[in-house]
């Protein structure tokens, strides 16, 4: 069963928004040379700059053609990067110009050409992907030959295999446009020498170009082309949320064998899976007879995980005995739905011998489709590696089986005549369980011939006359060899299952030793001398700190050249292994692979093995996810570790700020309070008036600054408790005026109130210190001459208090306007303590309120405040 779409909004704006970052692929296919694509793209081009987007030639190649050129004349070229090599000027896109220049579409024609040695890319489709990763659109063409899941089926009935391929997962997500042409004209194409030259031409009709295979060609591009329309249309319904939820899908497993065949296996699997819109899983059952595969099948091996890979599907590796009982637990595991696997053409005589995986996975399947892709017999068959000693084995079965005779020869009268046959079963086992399989198989046929030539009458020949001695004889012979492949059986089962016990236990002694480290340097140092162990290799960390590229982890290698630099740079920036065996900066000596974690990127582990042709075995590349994983999650621990530390740091430092907030706002209120008293006391007239007056607005703004301390203290420690009771929002707005006014005798208020406001369910008290912040803060920082507003209106289920004022208004950055201490300079907000506003932020949020602020028209600043008119939380606290 497929995963489910999109059902939820955030995860839909998601999904559009990381689409959004990436450029858009616009891709020309055509079913053969000559249909005219870059012409086509060309023309699309000349449009797209007329309704003026900004396009750019990367790469457009005209083969000569006067047409072709006459279209780029009006567009603008980038100019090509020069590469030397073997004594050649060879002229390559070049990606860092068209990076520098981000044009809003570039054209980069040939998809599938291959870059000359020295580009930062093997491949210009990687250059491509580079780009759409930046944000830059993209316009390329490609013939469908050089798709690579076709690439067999294309080479199948034209009988030419193209070299240059692209992998599928570039054009998933691409708009695929098919330049069309009947095979009729484009042969007149080709015959008038519009496409070859005239020699060419004609080699080109005799093979290539027939009208069978243009049309096998054509039908192909535009089957490929509906495919694509059709799984955009998918896509798309998932992201507007019109697809059902409950729809399910299919899940493709593909086994992949060693042999030459593996790769059209893999190809018709992820043919199968884009048919089926669904995922799939490559799968490798590593057996007895799979370990014995060395050399050149073990390179094949590999090369058909990395195509696999490359196509888009998940690797996975599973030991095992019985291949076939294995394919099916491990397609119920994956809940997989189709099952692809290769079959070769063999006799009935080889298979009632070896058995058939195929026919094994056919017969134990319930409910799943098996898809079995024909193979030849030279393809699927691996190359076992020779055994340097291939006559060791009988000669020690002989050796045992000589020995226990010898001791029946001397000990003749303590073994009865008819113990021999089961004494003879002694070296069957021995051998069975000290040699391979074949080993076992010889101990029992020298076992049945020594029973007859020196315990059957008549002795020292190999004639048998007697019926009891014929039965006796064949039924040793059998007994033997059913012991000697049992045992065998037996054995690697017991081989395999302690070389995944030994691999378990390797991951298991990985994280604990992972778990204890706590800095960089010992988490480097222990991931790469354990990777370093376990697979063979050399491994590394690397890590960007402060724009310098750190290696940990191994003394022998302080630093990297500029090669193996730059792909650890792509691993740490794309997210993406690069270097040796990856196809990206494969020029690399090491191969890079990201530690990603959920906190983004921790670095990035390299490993190199110089001795071999491959960095990772195929059997090792399961091991090597799963370390590289437990490495990731070690640096991330540290990440986390260090951030609660800090925030532990900061916890305690805000936790003393605000008790010294609350111990120096007490103990100054009482004589604070004498103050105001004693001014109160002095009569306001005579030389002193304007003293008096001073004295008394300066005390009570000291007093009001001294509350809010109180006030932050309380929230600071979360004692803030709504008194719930019905509160009139009139009254409140009055109440706040008159205090105002006897505060400040200069206070220019005018009030807009809607007296159609129902009663409300609030703390009167929470409430009055909010307006009463706003206001203090409006009439501080408002012209002398302006007046301040306050409106109070309902509708839409909630009350809204607004407080107007005509300042300078706020700056365009104040999303921090409400946070603790924090004072906009140079703003109508500037100056106080900063504690003002963040105080009436979590007043109004203790009554389940919000508070919001923008700028007015024609001048000055609004702080709304916003209450519901029926407060959950207060009828909660009522009942």
């Amino acid at each position: 069963m497929t995963d489910q779409p999109p059902v939820n909004d955030a995860e839909r704006f998601l999904r559009l928004a990381k689409q959004e970052q990436r450029g858009r692929l616009t891709v020309y296919l055509g079913a053969a040379p000559g249909v005219g694509k870059t012409y086509r793209m060309l023309q699309e081009a000349a449009r797209r700059q007329a309704e003026g987007v900004d396009v750019v030639v990367g790469v457009a190649e005209t083969h000569g053609r006067s047409e072709t050129a006459a279209l780029i004349e009006p567009l603008e070229v980038l100019p090509r990067q020069t590469i030397e090599h073997q004594g050649h000027r060879l002229d390559e896109f070049a990606i860092d110009a068209a990076l520098e220049r981000r044009p809003g579409l570039i054209l980069v024609d040939e998809l599938a050409h291959t870059n000359a040695p020295g580009c930062r890319h093997p491949k210009r489709w990687q250059d491509v992907a580079e780009l759409l990763v930046a944000g830059i659109d993209v316009a390329t063409t490609i013939n469908i030959q050089h798709i690579e899941s076709l690439n067999d089926v294309v080479a199948g009935f034209t009988h030419v295999r193209v070299r240059e391929t692209v992998p599928d997962n570039i054009l998933d997500h691409a708009e695929i446009i098919v330049v069309d042409l009947p095979p009729e004209a484009l042969i007149e194409r080709l015959e008038a020498g519009k496409v070859y030259l005239p020699d060419t031409a004609g080699r080109a009709l005799a093979n290539f170009f027939t009208p069978t295979k243009l049309a096998a060609l054509r039908e192909m591009a535009l089957r490929f082309a509906a495919r694509n329309v059709d799984r955009r249309l998918t896509e798309q319904l998932e992201m507007s949320g019109e697809r059902d939820s409950d729809v399910a899908g299919d899940r493709v497993m593909v086994a992949v064998s060693p042999g030459k065949g593996g790769a059209r296996v893999v190809r018709q699997a992820k043919r199968i899976a884009d048919m089926f819109h669904a995922p799939w899983t490559a799968v490798v059952v590593e057996s007895g007879s799979a370990r014995a595969v060395r050399g050149s099948q073990r390179e094949q091996l590999a090369d058909n995980l990395a195509l696999a890979s490359s196509l888009g599907a998940s690797l996975m590796t599973v030991a095992a005995t019985d291949i076939g009982q294995a394919l099916i637990d491990h397609a119920k595991e994956l809940r997989a739905s189709q099952i692809v696997i290769g079959k070769s053409r063999r006799g009935r005589w080889f298979e009632w011998r070896h058995g058939s995986i195929a026919q094994d996975v056919i017969r134990r399947s319930q409910g799943v489709a098996v898809h079995v892709v024909p193979l030849d017999e030279a393809d699927e068959r691996p190359h076992r590696a020779r055994d340097a000693h291939p006559y060791r084995d009988p000669l020690i079965a002989l050796g045992l089986v000589a020995a226990t005779v010898g001791l029946l020869q001397f000990l003749p009268r303590q073994v009865s005549a008819g113990a021999i046959d089961l004494v003879l079963l002694v070296p069957v086992i021995l051998a069975a369980t000290q040699l391979r399989m074949s080993g076992a198989l010889w101990a029992a046929v020298w076992a049945a011939l020594a029973y007859n030539f020196f315990f059957t009458e008549p002795y020292h020949t190999l004639d048998i006359y007697g019926t009891e001695d014929i039965i006796t004889f064949a039924v040793l012979g059998l007994v033997a060899a059913v012991i000697g492949a049992l045992a065998g059986r037996i054995r690697r089962q017991a081989e395999t299952n302690a070389g995944v016990a030994r691999l378990n236990a390797a991951l298991a002694r990985f994280a604990g030793l992972m778990g204890y480290l706590s800095t960089k340097e010992e988490t480097a140092q222990t991931a790469c001398d354990e990777i370093s162990g376990l697979l063979d290799v050399e491994a590394i960390v690397v890590t960007v700190e402060e724009g310098q590229v750190i290696v940990r982890g191994n003394a022998k290698y302080p630093s990297l050249d500029m090669v193996e630099e730059a792909a650890a740079h792509w691993a740490l920036e794309k997210g993406e292994p690069a270097g040796r065996d990856t196809g990206t900066l494969n020029a690399s000596d090491w191969q890079f692979h990201p530690l990603k974690t959920s906190l983004g990127i921790m670095g990035a582990l390299g490993i190199a093995r110089p001795l071999e042709s491959r960095v990772i075995r195929p059997d090792d590349a399961t091991l090597l996810a799963s370390l590289v994983d437990q490495t990731a999650l070690a640096h991330e621990r540290l990440v986390l570790e260090a951030q609660a530390r800090q925030v532990d740091t900061l916890r305690e430092r805000d936790r003393l700020r605000g008790a010294l907030l609350g111990s120096i706002a007490h103990d100054l209120r009482t004589p604070l309070t004498a103050v105001i008293a004693a001014t109160e006391a002095i009569p306001a007239e005579g030389s002193f008036t304007e003293e008096v007056r001073i004295a008394r607005t300066e005390s009570r703004r000291l007093q009001r600054f001294l509350n809010d301390l109180l006030e932050a203290s309380r929230i600071e420690h979360g004692t803030i408790e709504p008194s719930w009771e019905s509160v009139d929002l009139t009254d409140i707005v009055t109440a706040v005026l008159r205090d105002l006014r006897q505060d400040r005798a200069d206070a220019r208020v005018q009030t807009a109130v809607d007296t159609d406001c129902p009663l409300i369910r609030s703390d009167s008290l929470l409430l009055r210190h909010v307006l009463i912040n706003l206001l203090d803060n409006a009439l501080k920082f408002s012209p002398s001459d302006s007046t301040v507003t306050v409106e109070l209106s309902c509708e839409e289920g909630e009350a809204t208090c607004r407080v107007l004022d005509r300042g300078p208004g706020l700056p365009a950055e104040h999303a921090d306007l409400f946070e603790r201490f924090h004072r906009l300079e140079g703003s109508d907000r500037a100056g106080g303590s900063g504690l003002g506003l963040w105080i009436a932020k979590n007043f109004a949020e203790a009554v389940g309120g919000t508070i919001a602020a923008h700028n007015r028209e024609g001048g000055g600043a609004i702080f709304a405040v916003s209450l519901p008119l029926n407060a959950k939380r207060g009828a909660a606290a009522d009942a």
